[in-house]
């Protein structure tokens, strides 16, 4: 049996993929848990330090910014170099910096650490969209990878619960130990993902096929249905595949038709929907507080809320919605939905049980359901040969989003007031309908299959 005779991404899910999946899925959960613990450690930051909406806005910024440049760079690698080397490497800066926090005294250094933090979980993200994709069968893909966005949740509901207890119990003061907890979570992930092995569909890629033979046997070995109607030869056994047994494409195969067109698409899907869903979420406390209510704790527990409602939606969406109807049904329809729910928040600017209501939607639809759809179609619409710099140049596209919106809504929020939810409304318009005409539906296809799509 060598590599080209096998379908890496055919047959049941086994024990060994689904716990290969699950530590890829961690590096979202580890996303999550930063946001939101800055989200509230923003609380005891903001009378402590005193930033002005400049310098607030940047200590949101520059994890996107490292994010964005985090992908960007490590993209290339794990094409490179493989994705286990990159998967690792990203959370030890991660443990590093955020053990950092400690010893944070003024608001240059927390950007700093800041900036360490979004670069390692940049890195991660190539790495691990590849690895989930390329372990995961076909018909079970559009779960796991959607269930990264669900971790990111969990992640996120972790963090609020963290920051709310060690509040009450010591007071916003000790910020510092909210924001070092996330060393926790990463290191609990760095030992679970030891024991990863390649990707069966990188080492193809670089001609090691018994190497890519033996990582796929290690992903299935000593499991009831593993996909032994995979190997050539025999009944109802696949073509020799194409997907990953070519060397590694060149960059400028992104660049032109049909990639180009996906490439187009999801930049402004993922940059749009991290314009404005990350800087709603980061600054919904705050926001909420000065919209709503006065009590810090009031406005933690509604964040609490939010995202939980988030996890539901989430579940719903990676259990049932995105393997029956799709992912293009859920981008287009949760982008709408956010737009729709915007607009309300700037309509009945001044009833609190509609903003509310409005902002639960918002955040559901977006952590819920667009983002889902995203991390579906990174990794499905690209061969494996460019795989992780398509991934993160998507991601740094969007990273760069991200870090526009949490650098403006401060200074926006201060000048215009809700009209801010009206320009964030529009946006999501254009983003749904840039989405309804470019966006193609991948459910039920292999990766075979989506990388014949390529050359058509």
């Amino acid at each position: 049996m060598t590599s080209e005779t096998v379908e890496f991404d055919a047959g049941r899910m086994t024990r060994g993929q689904r716990r290969i999946a699950l530590t890829a899925i961690g590096g979202y959960y580890v996303d999550g848990y930063d946001l939101l613990v800055l989200s509230g450690a923003l609380l005891g930051i903001v009378p402590e330090l005193s930033p002005d909406p400049g310098l607030l806005g940047l200590v949101g910024a520059s994890a996107f910014v490292g994010m964005a440049l985090g992908s960007l760079l490590t993209g290339p690698l794990t094409d490179r170099f493989g994705r286990r080397p990159v998967f690792f490497a990203s959370m030890v800066v991660f443990v590093l910096a955020s053990l950092g926090f400690l010893l944070v005294n003024d608001v240059w250094q927390l950007i700093a650490l800041r900036f360490c933090v979004g670069f390692a979980i940049g890195a991660d993200m190539p790495a691990s969209a590849a690895l989930i994709a390329e372990f995961i069968p076909s018909r079970r893909r559009g779960t796991f990878t959607g269930l990264g966005g669900v971790a990111w949740m969990l992640g996120a509901l972790t963090a609020i619960a963290v920051t709310l207890l060690v509040f009450t119990a010591s007071g916003v003061e000790h910020w510092r130990w909210v924001m070092a907890t996330g060393a926790v979570a990463a290191v609990l992930l760095l030992f679970l993902r030891r024991r990863t092995p390649e990707s069966p569909y990188w080492l193809r890629a670089h001609g090691r096929h018994e190497e890519a033979v033996a990582a796929w046997r290690y992903a299935t070995s000593g499991e009831e249905g593993a996909p032994a109607s995979a190997v050539s030869g025999e009944e109802g056994s696949p073509e020799p595949v194409a997907a990953g047994g070519a060397q590694p494409a060149p960059l400028r195969l992104l660049f032109r038709r049909p990639l180009a067109i996906m490439m187009v698409m999801l930049c402004v899907y993922w940059g749009c929907n991290n314009l404005y869903g990350s800087a709603i979420l980061l600054y919904q406390p705050s926001l909420i507080k000065r919209i709503v209510t006065p009590s810090t704790f009031t406005s933690l527990l509604f964040t609490a809320c939010t995202t939980a409602l988030a996890v539901i939606l989430g579940l719903i969406v990676c259990l049932w919605v995105i393997e029956s109807i799709g992912r293009r049904f859920i981008a287009i329809t949760g982008t709408a939905v956010a737009a729709a729910c915007t607009f309300l928040i700037w309509a009945g600017f001044g009833t609190s049980w509609l903003v509310l209501a409005a902002f639960a939607v918002t955040i559901a639809v977006i952590n819920g359901g667009t983002s889902l759809a995203f991390y579906s179609w990174a990794p499905e619409l690209f061969p494996a040969g460019v795989r992780g710099r398509a991934v993160g140049i998507v991601n740094m596209v969007g990273k760069t989003g991200s870090v526009v919106g949490t650098l403006a809504l401060p200074s926006m929020f201060e000048a215009l007031g809700a009209v801010s939810f009206l320009v964030i409304s529009a946006l999501a318009v254009l983003n749904a309908a840039v989405t309804f005409k470019l966006a193609p539906e991948t459910r039920g296809l292999t990766l075979r299959q989506l990388e014949e799509r390529t050359r058509a």
